[in-house]
């Protein structure tokens, strides 16, 4: 049986799943306790190309409320180079974009990853922990704000979302 494409799209748009501010799914206001739900939610964690949050498994797809950012990075360790490289709750290690980060005025520092399924970013939030690793990175701009140390170079943390 196929739905026509209105029809599809109110039953992605009803599902009653969101994700809240520490990373837990909920179905209407039950936890997704599973791990092995919660895992493969994670890697399935998109956003379609019109940039609302979604969720995807196997061929199939909806849109997903979100409370704050999609993914949390947990811890920040030495990567290449000596250079920050985030531990996402997703299960990923990955490079710290200095390009992609940027402090939310009263929320913290976020950041934004590629998605595991189209490539397209997802917001990152940082944890309390994530944020105590990256300190050895981030210092004081000259009274400008902070910005992260890259070896030599110093490239400050805007206050607002990148372009783009």
């Amino acid at each position: 049986m196929t739905l026509d494409p209105e029809t599809l799209e109110r039953l992605r748009r009803q599902l009653p799943l969101r994700l809240d501010r520490q990373g837990q799914f909920l179905f209407e206001d039950d936890p997704v306790s599973h791990p092995g739900v919660r895992a493969l939610f994670l890697r399935g964690l998109d956003t379609t190309p019109a940039g609302e949050p979604a969720l995807r498994v196997g061929e199939q797809w909806v849109y997903l409320e979100v409370e704050d950012c999609l993914l949390r990075a947990l811890r920040v360790v030495s990567g290449e180079h000596g250079a920050p490289a985030l531990r996402l709750d997703d299960g990923r290690e990955l490079a710290l974009d200095p390009a992609a980060l940027w402090e939310e005025p009263g929320k913290g520092l976020r950041c934004a990853v590629p998605s595991q399924v189209s490539g397209r970013p997802l917001s990152v939030r940082f944890t309390n922990t994530a944020l105590a690793d990256l300190a050895p990175w981030l210092v004081d701009d000259d009274g400008r704000g902070t910005a992260l140390r890259l070896g030599a170079a110093l490239v400050p943390i805007p206050d607002r979302a990148p372009a783009g």
